[in-house]
């Protein structure tokens, strides 16, 4: 017996041997980070043929300045295997992809392909060598693949949209990209910049490709529909640095709109007005950090989408774009901050019910439920921390809360309200029709 339990151990430490993530370095001698040196990437195998290459951020470097104020861990080779541990690489591995990463040390967006000289030395920018050569190191694997999603945030997601035409030799590409996207506003307004400002440094290999426009090869849906590539998850949010340029934010709101419409999959919140930081201000990636990925900020979270994206099923799209009307009345003010109590009903023509009461507090506009004095009578009372609620100067009480409002039923969704405090604060369901909630609360 206990020579069996031996032998299943051991049987036990190789798949999980095989199944670690293992740094590999890239055979072609030409792929080589800033500081000369091999470059390296990780793979961990899945128990599936679907695989995933994830280009990572982490800023450019646009002159010879930009260069050397760089972190020189930026421009030299991961020496440590990755760990997927952040935001949407746990579902993918969750869900037995085999996962790439490729780490970013080239500072040019993973696109170039030539030297640049810094104070009297020549410098490898060698991007897009790092990639392909990645992708043809596996490429027999790719070849085989029953699907290959490329998912990339901030400079990562850049490199997507240059690398589109080597990711459309495979069947079966779905594309992520978080925090660059060139609807048609962004796209004029940095067509409008590249006639007025040289960028030979960061791009001088790649204008050949773009047809003398880098603009051309951002992540668009021009750029992946003349490259056959048509199933795309973006994410995009009002508020966006990289965005900031554009005047019209009613048009570029439109812009966004047609583009997730169009791919009936994306993510695009308003961002700045909710204060969402992501990595950088406002909104600028989140789906690889848990705190901005598993949130609630409009109709469902951005997990919830972009798993559902990932199983193909339905509910695949969050848009919630303000209208200038509705952005001056969702202002928060901190005039009817205090402690409150509350009344949650459960509402049909025929009946009402009472499905939860307790307390809540109003801090600088923001609503908050005092869990712990509170009761759910459907559903666990810890959705009363879901709640993202702001209060304006008017009293009119704004935001959504996730719901279970049915006994002995787990069919938890998000409920938005809107009403004014004092009076009966309605909510609402794109799922539930034949029941309605609102809340009461008073001093």
């Amino acid at each position: 017996m206990k020579k069996i339990i031996f032998i299943l151990m051991v049987l036990i430490f190789k798949l999980n041997f095989l199944q670690a993530s293992e740094l590999n370095f890239i055979n072609n001698h030409n792929a080589v980070c800033n500081n000369g040196e091999q470059a390296t990437f990780t793979i961990k195998k899945g128990n599936s043929n679907k695989w995933v290459i994830i280009l990572p951020g982490g800023g450019v470097a646009r002159n010879n300045d930009e260069y050397i104020n760089r972190s020189q861990n930026m421009k030299e080779p991961e020496q440590k295997a990755h760990i997927f541990n952040q935001g949407i690489e746990k579902d993918l591995e969750k869900r037995d992809y085999n996962m790439v990463f490729i780490p970013y040390c080239s500072s040019d967006l993973f696109q170039g392909n030539h030297i640049n000289l810094i104070n009297n030395k020549e410098v490898p920018f060698k991007g897009r060598v790092i990639f392909e050569s990645v992708i043809d190191q596996i490429y027999s694997k790719l070849k085989k693949a029953d699907e290959i999603i490329f998912a990339g945030y901030s400079a990562g997601a850049i490199g997507i949209g240059f690398n589109a035409k080597k990711i459309s030799e495979f069947k079966n590409v779905r594309i992520i990209v978080d925090s660059f996207w060139f609807d048609n506003e962004t796209k004029k307004f940095y067509q409008d910049f590249e006639k007025k400002h040289d960028r030979s440094f960061l791009y001088r290999s790649s204008m050949k490709l773009c047809n003398d426009s880098w603009v051309s090869c951002f992540p668009s849906r021009e750029n992946f529909e003349k490259n056959n590539i048509n199933d795309v998850f973006l994410i995009w949010n009002i508020g966006d640095k990289y965005a900031k340029g554009v005047k019209d934010k009613e048009a570029i709101k439109i812009a966004i709109k047609k583009d997730i419409d169009f791919y009936n999959a994306g993510f695009s919140i308003e961002a700045e007005e909710r204060k969402v930081s992501g990595f950088e201000d406002w909104g600028h990636v989140l789906a690889w950090d848990d705190k901005t990925y598993k949130k609630n900020y409009f109709n469902i979270s951005l997990q919830e989408a972009v798993t559902n994206w990932m199983d193909k099923k339905s509910n695949t799209k969050v848009i919630e774009h303000f209208s200038k009307n509705e952005i001056k009345t969702k202002k928060k003010s901190n005039l009817y901050d205090g402690k409150y109590k509350f009344k949650l009903y459960r509402s049909s023509e025929e009946n009402k019910t009472k499905i939860g009461n307790g307390k809540l507090e109003v801090k600088d506009g923001e609503l908050f439920f005092l869990v712990k004095e509170s009761k759910l009578k459907t559903g666990p009372k810890e959705f009363l921390k879901t709640a993202m609620i702001s209060i304006n100067k008017d009293g009119v009480l704004d935001g959504s809360i996730k719901l279970d409002i049915l006994d002995d039923k787990d069919r938890s969704e998000y409920y938005h309200f809107n009403g004014k405090i004092n009076k009966k604060i309605w909510g609402t369901s794109t799922k539930e029709t034949f029941f309605k909630v609102y809340i009461e609360i008073k001093k």
